[in-house]
This record gives structure tokens, sequence and C-alpha cells, in this order.
């Protein structure tokens, strides 16, 4: 009820502070005026540094927290307002107070691009590492990315003595893995040369698990182009994404969250009561609903919002009518299914 006051009220306040503010001030009295604003900020900064350290923020944030919050605030116009007001302090000083603190929350964005430009790189570190060339070593499997996803793909695949070569561009996450003995190799995926030296040419699959969406399908257009021979098994990160790898024809994708949320939905009806057998059979019942609707969202793509959501609620209310039909066989063929 109060937001359009309070919008309505923000945007008085600022207009009346803006023409308190005597910018001619900055002709009569220019060092007086540059001087009060260099000592707001720096004993501002000096402050903030000091709290900074004591909360034991990193060395490259530190810069950037001072330089956000040194410029004066808005409602030290509110007290020099109220201190003119009462007599405490003189007009002629207020003014100077006054135009020191716009001047000092004019130049806020000036001092987040230092920080951005001058400060931080200092603290970045660099990896101008070359990337490797992997040797081909006759693996079947080419996993692309070796994060969360593409780590459990590769331990399956070891575990059942099936050679992978790996690639990922992090080489954090690679040095880490190297130590506990996993083959990864660095470099950038989506370089035709890297894939063909990582054996694309003779593999069988190319599994697809690099964050990036981007990065994903421009990987899977560059290994249709060169490399037609390969499966490709791709993670679809949402609904979009998924749409533009079944564009491309990928062999295989997987919702990365799709199955965990089926595994959590099967576990939450069991924890509501709803026998073992019960739970896997509706599970798996929305699981393939869920994955042919998919295929009528692919179809229907390209056309407007109205007939997809016509879509969705057609297939929402043949489900129902199906999880109906099955708990009424449930009943009739009590105690004929495992629990």
């Amino acid at each position: 009820d109060i937001e359009p006051f309070k919008g309505l009220l923000l945007g008085l306040f600022f207009v009346a502070v803006g023409m308190s503010v005597d910018f001619g001030l900055l002709l009569t009295e220019p060092w007086k005026v540059i001087g009060l604003v260099a000592a707001l900020l720096a004993i501002k900064g000096v402050v903030l540094a000091v709290m900074a350290r004591l909360w034991r923020l990193p060395a490259s944030q530190t810069a950037l927290f001072a330089f956000l919050l040194m410029q004066g605030g808005e409602f030290a116009f509110v007290l020099l307002g109220s201190a003119a007001g009462f007599g405490i302090v003189d007009p002629a000083t207020v003014a100077l107070l006054i135009l020191a603190i716009a001047l000092s929350m004019v130049l806020a964005p000036l001092l987040v691009v230092i920080n951005d430009r001058l400060i931080e790189p200092r603290f970045t570190i660099v990896d101008d590492r070359p990337q490797d060339m992997p040797e081909d070593e006759g693996n079947p499997v080419i996993v692309a990315g070796f994060g969360r996803l593409g780590q459990i793909v590769v331990r399956l695949l070891y575990a059942n003595r099936i050679g992978a070569t790996v690639l990922d561009h992090d080489p954090e996450i690679i040095d880490t893995l190297r130590r506990f003995g996993f083959k990864v190799f660095y470099g950038d995926a989506t370089r035709l040369d890297l894939l063909e030296a990582a054996g694309a040419a003779k593999a069988k699959v190319l599994v697809v698990a690099v964050d990036n969406t981007d990065d994903s399908l421009t990987l899977v257009d560059l290994a249709r182009q060169h490399f037609p021979q390969l499966k490709i098994v791709a993670r679809a990160r949402d609904l979009p994404h998924a749409m533009e790898l079944m564009n491309r024809g990928v062999d295989v994708l997987e919702r990365e969250t799709f199955r965990s949320a089926l595994r959590l939905g099967e576990e939450t009806m069991k924890a509501l009561g709803m026998g073992g057998y019960a739970a896997r059979k509706r599970t798996q019942m929305f699981r393939r609903h869920n994955e042919a609707l998919l295929k009528q969202m692919h179809a229907h793509w390209g056309e407007d919002m109205e007939k997809r959501i016509s879509l969705q609620k057609e297939a929402r209310a043949r489900l129902q009518q199906n999880l109906e039909a099955d708990e009424k066989a449930a009943i009739e063929q009590r105690g004929l299914g495992w629990d």
C-alpha cells in the first residue's frame, strides 16, 4: 500500500537535496571543497579497510568493500539540515559539507572502475599455461567437462574398465583431480585441434558435460560437423537448452536435475505412507509422461506460448487420468506388488 508513496517521497527528497547543493562553491572555494571530499573518503576508507581486516575479508575484496561504502550517505543531508535549523552549524559550513558529500557520491562509480581496472587485477591469479595436447590412447569415450556431473560419469566408466579421455578448462580443478590420480587434460573442448588430439576421429561416444550452455551447443555442432560417427550424450541444464540439443539431434540428453528430483518425489510419497511398489510405479509413469511431453513440446517449440500452455494442460489432464486408473487397479489387485 505504501510502496507508491515511498517512491514519490524518495524522489522528492533527492530533488530537494539536489536543489540544496551549491555547486558555485567549487569556483569560489575549490581547494576547501576538494580537501573536504578527500578527507571524507580517506577517513571512511581507512575505517572500512580496518573493518574488512577484522571481518577477515579476502585481500582482493578489501578495496572493493571500501570503495563501495566510503562515500557520504543520504542521511547526512538530513542531519546537516537539522543541524543548520537548530543553529549548531553555520549555513556556510553546511553548504560546504553538503557539496562535499554530494561529490563523494558522484565519485563512487569512478572508484569502482579504478578498483576493477587497477587494483583487483593485482590479486587475480591468471593461469597462462599452454593448453595440453592429449595423446590418442584409443579410448572409446571422450568426456568434455569434469565438474560434478562429469566426474561421476568418468568414475562409473573407470569402475567398469572403460577408458575415457577427459577434457576440462578449469586449471584448479585439473590440478586437484590429478592429485587423486585422474588423468585430465587442460584445454577448451570446443577447439577442433584439441578434439582431434583426444582421438575424436576414432572414439565412439562424446559426453558433453560442460557447464556453459553456449559452449555445450558449440561443441555439439563441432562434433556433428567433423566427427559424425560420434554418439553424443549431453547434459541439459534447463528446458531451452534441452530443446536446442534436440534440434541438433543429440543421441541422448539428460536433464541434470530431473532424475534426482524424481527420486526425491518418490521418497516423499513413501514418507507419507505410500507403499514402495506404488511410489516407484507412479514415479516411472510420471517419468514416461514427462519425456513424451518433452518431445511434444519440441515439435511445437517455435510456436506461440499459448500453444505450449495448451499442450501442458492436456498432458497434465491425461497424466491425472492415468494415475487415477492405476490407483483403482491397485485397489483391485491389493497385495500383488512388492512393498
